[in-house]
């Protein structure tokens, strides 16, 4: 059991808005940085990491380039040529979707936040089966009361970027210090 690769522990946060709300917004989530570490430290995904980037090329004459992994793009060439020596580009791919979570007790709803190292091949990456993708956080959906309709929308789109702001802090600052 020592073994086992560890889990990020989930975190609450109520998210208060100016703007009267049916139900309290409540905002699960992980540590998004201790999800990369996970990730990054998972025995499974250890041979299937790319660390740099790299070229592919279809013939001898390397005329024609193959783009086949984030890897092997040139913006990953570009942005780890801005890294210090020995720095390796740590890429991460975000995805949501909107899900219902209860259906018995009201419908509750949620947007799933996934989280994922591109660093992981691609071939691995994509089977469900591997797990490659963390749930980051249940970003909440909730219904403003509010005398204009047409505000309902802009104002879950604010919340849904606050609640983004408030998980992504940990890896903004890892960015800005390394």
């Amino acid at each position: 059991i020592e073994t086992l690769p560890t889990v990020p522990c989930w975190n609450y946060r109520i998210i208060t808005t100016s703007y009267p709300m049916k139900s309290p917004a409540i905002l699960y989530f992980h540590d998004s940085l201790e999800c990369m570490e996970t990730l990054f430290n998972h025995p499974y995904y250890a041979d299937h990491m790319m660390y740099t980037p790299f070229q592919v090329f279809t013939s001898a004459e390397r005329v024609i380039r193959e783009f086949s992994e984030w890897m092997s793009g040139d913006m990953a060439w570009q942005m780890q040529s801005e890294l210090p020596l020995g720095a390796t580009l740590c890429s991460i791919i975000f995805s949501s979707n909107k899900t219902h979570i209860m259906n018995m007790c009201g419908g509750k709803v949620t947007h799933l936040l996934l989280i994922s190292l591109a660093n992981i091949k691609m071939a691995v990456q994509n089977k469900a089966s591997s797990h490659a993708f963390l749930l980051n956080a249940l970003m909440p959906i909730i219904r403003f009361i509010h005398p204009v309709h047409q505000m309902h929308s802009v104002l879950e789109a604010h919340l849904f970027h606050e609640c983004l702001d408030i998980v992504l802090q940990p890896l903004k600052v890892a960015a800005q210090i390394g």
